[in-house]
């Protein structure tokens, strides 16, 4: 293949990319931008709704082979067009979804606190990862949990004592299995609110042609 044919291919190839993100673009913002729309951020039942609805739509989008950086890029353009009077809606946002994973997570008090620190220190411009990445909050509860412990848990031991422990702990073999376990009870929760789901589609459904 000469050069200007493999220049040819590049540039082809470039256009057909961008024409197929324009596509996943629209299809991103138009599935989302409804949901949106129904978040009432004081309404414990609107926001359970809403988180439900967000964490299925964007697992669909990605099994529907959307562009990953797509649905990020696109969904945190959604979430801060909600802003109105709020100059801080992805904060509020994190604080709703800190109650509505409380609610869903079986988590001690510890792994709690993990969980809120963890998402209140999550980049705005990664958040929508929560969503969009299965491993993403995992990886950061596992991450999160090492520094909570060490600082909270080893306080007035030994230097040599703390030593020992966190040679045990802040290891990539326990955060790897702290992620598993996180990837776990996250992937489960959301097997269950689709199951919820399709229970109430299936129940409106049989309603109507009953």
């Amino acid at each position: 293949m000469s050069l200007k044919q493999i220049v040819k291919k590049n540039i082809n190839e470039v256009k057909t990319d961008k024409r197929t993100r324009l596509v996943e673009s629209k299809i991103v913002k138009g599935r989302l931008s409804i949901l949106v729309e129904m978040f009432n951020p004081k309404s414990i039942i609107d926001t359970t709704f809403f988180f439900n609805k967000l964490f299925i739509e964007t697992n669909k989008m990605v099994k529907l082979g959307i562009h990953e950086s797509t649905i990020n890029e696109d969904l945190i353009g959604v979430l801060r067009a909600l802003n109105g009077d709020n100059d801080n809606i992805i904060d509020t946002i994190k604080e709703k979804l800190i109650t509505y994973l409380d609610m869903n997570l079986q988590m001690d008090n510890f792994e709690k606190s993990v969980l809120t620190q963890t998402i209140v220190d999550v980049e705005d411009d990664d958040f929508s990862r929560v969503f969009s990445d299965r491993k993403f909050l995992a990886r950061q509860l596992a991450d999160k949990f090492v520094t909570e412990f060490k600082e909270k848990y080893l306080e007035g031991l030994s230097d040599d004592l703390k030593e020992v422990i966190m040679n045990q702990i802040d290891t990539d073999n326990f955060k790897r299995d702290m992620e598993d376990k996180y990837t776990t009870k996250l992937e489960s929760m959301l097997d269950s609110i689709e199951s919820k789901m399709d229970s109430k589609l299936r129940g409106i459904r049989d309603n109507v042609f009953s």
